[in-house]
């Protein structure tokens, strides 16, 4: 019985997937965006939104938030984007987003500069944060 509760609990663990927003400072003055939008800045191909300057940040590398984003947001998993920005560098085309070192890290620099755009798990957004999309 114990192996069955077990084998349940797995089963479900794995199946939960992370819930990717997209943040801004609360004092910004960006409003909801579509997806293409979030897209575009991801993406480096655009550097205004609504006349606002953004700049977007990226979590670790290693993170289920990171890929949950990349495959929810931008149809692409991590490895196809490391692979994008590969190319974007090589060719001189652009650099991808500042990588913070935690969702910490995220919350503060995101909360506290009205250009810089990031992405968290929904759970982890706080007062000084303002969700622009959630897919």
């Amino acid at each position: 019985m114990k192996r069955i509760m077990f084998s349940l609990l797995l089963m479900l663990a794995t199946t939960v997937q992370a819930d990717p927003v997209v943040v801004v400072s609360a004092n910004s003055s960006l409003g909801a965006l579509t997806q293409d939008e979030v897209r575009q800045i991801f993406n480096g191909q655009a550097r205004r939104v609504s006349g606002v300057s953004v700049k977007p940040l990226d979590l670790p590398s290693r993170g289920d938030a990171r890929d949950a984003f990349y495959q929810q947001v931008l149809g692409k998993s991590a490895e196809q984007m490391k692979s994008y920005w590969a190319r974007m560098i090589f060719t001189g085309r652009g650099m991808p987003p500042r990588e913070v070192s935690s969702d910490q890290e995220m919350v503060m620099l995101v909360g506290s500069n009205r250009n810089f755009v990031g992405y968290l798990d929904a759970s982890q957004v706080t007062p000084d944060l303002k969700v622009v999309y959630r897919p």
